[in-house]
């Protein structure tokens, strides 16, 4: 009889504990499914709009103008080719479009390169540096007067403007959690389009201010050029070195977007050691080799890069007007 009542309700007791013991453990997917930061209350909430709000306005805008900048001096060969800058510079037609393509024989295998030394160096001063050495090659370009120097000059550009794209996002990637970092990203890239729509418009117009000593071309390239050396000189003194040292947070700021960041890469993340890293970097270099979506990203991007420097020749063939 004693057996009988007894064994009832032992058994879900013992249920019981087996539940509370599986409660009690983590789920195995629980580091990853919350790996980054997110406000705990009302008043991270309003820090973390004052602070994004700050860093949009100083970091993610000179990085914009920036990358509006690089679209423009790539692309400024194409849109001064339809004015005198052929005859002036002593070129044939054909170095228009060589001159175009050799630009990523350097722009695109040095990137790498690049970027490691933008997080060697530190990407404050490699920015800067890199936005003053692509402005000062491209008002260079003013003094052209054979293929060669139109041939080197490209070459040298496309080194120097490798690797500021992606040296740009991993600096966002220091300032703005994950949470905020998607949307800047895209608020950076779409700049490429902005410079495509009116870069065009920018080169005619200054085409037309030409003189007999100064061509408009030559003023496309100064003007150009020089804009962008002035915003290096901005983003020197505009960047910080880290978010611990951003001029335009005031203390209280600057402490939550230190805590907010520390959270943001600690959570979900283990120290690795060099084989795992390496182990994790092939995962991922065959997943996108295996990842058709990826694939047709990076054939539109180049697709799109294409049109965007050949474009204004190709148009003039077809009998259009420069303005149209």
């Amino acid at each position: 009889m004693a057996t009988t009542t007894t064994a009832p309700d032992i058994q879900p007791d013992r249920k019981s504990s087996v539940l509370e013991i599986e409660e009690s453990k983590p789920h195995p997917l629980a580091a990853t499914t919350q790996a980054y930061y997110t406000p705990d209350n009302n008043t991270e909430k309003t820090l973390d709009k004052h602070i994004n709000r700050k860093l949009d306005f100083t970091v993610l805008l000179v990085l914009a103008i920036g990358f509006i900048l690089c679209g423009i001096d790539k692309t400024n060969v194409g849109f001064v080719a339809t004015s005198t800058f052929i005859q002036d510079a002593n070129l044939q037609p054909d170095d228009i479009p060589n001159s175009l393509s050799l630009f990523s024989a350097t722009y695109v295998p040095l990137q790498p390169i690049m970027v490691i030394l933008g997080r060697r160096i530190g990407p404050r001063i490699w920015l800067a540096c890199s936005l003053l050495s692509w402005g000062a090659l491209c008002m260079a370009h003013a003094g052209i007067k054979s293929s060669g120097a139109l041939i080197a000059l490209r070459l040298l550009l496309g080194a120097a403007e490798s690797g500021f794209t992606q040296t740009a996002f991993y600096y966002m990637s220091t300032m703005y959690p994950k949470y905020s970092l998607g949307f800047r990203m895209g608020m950076f890239s779409g700049m490429y389009s902005i410079a495509g729509a009116f870069a065009g418009l920018i080169a005619y117009g200054l085409l037309q201010v030409g003189t007999e000593m100064v061509k408009g071309w030559q003023i496309v390239f100064l003007v150009e050029g020089g804009i962008t050396c002035v915003m290096a000189v901005v983003a020197w003194f505009v960047f910080p070195a880290d978010i611990s040292t951003a001029w335009f947070l005031n203390e209280r700021e600057r402490a939550h977007a230190v805590v907010r960041m520390g959270r943001d890469l600690a959570d979900g993340l283990e120290e690795e050691d060099g084989k795992s890293r390496m182990a994790e970097l092939k995962k991922d270099v065959v997943d996108v080799l295996k990842d058709w979506k990826k694939i047709g990203t990076i054939v539109c991007n180049i697709t799109a890069v294409v049109v965007s420097l050949f474009l204004s020749g190709a148009v003039g063939g077809l009998g259009w007007t420069r303005l149209t």
